[in-house]
């Protein structure tokens, strides 16, 4: 699944880098003008892969948060082992 989410992100990122770009190629503004369009845009894309990666995470620690509380952990202490004689 975790792949699957990336394809999808990476997808999107592409179709919006490439939307991006034509936009700039046939855009009628000035430059300074268009320069200050793109510019939002990108803080606005890189503002929403931010949340999109920070709820990732988010919930990846709370899964494994309410798995280590059930004690359904794989990790155990180690127990010294007593020597046979």
């Amino acid at each position: 699944m975790a792949k699957s989410g990336l394809k999808v992100l990476a997808a999107g990122l592409l179709g919006v880098a490439a939307g991006i770009g034509i936009g700039i190629l046939i855009a009628p503004a000035k430059g300074s003008k268009t320069r200050k369009r793109l510019k939002k845009q990108i803080l606005d894309i890189a503002t929403m892969v931010e949340n999109e990666i920070s709820e990732k995470v988010h919930s990846v620690k709370s899964a494994f948060s309410v798995e280590t509380e059930n004690g359904d952990s794989t990790e155990k202490e180690a127990q010294p082992e007593e020597e046979v004689r």
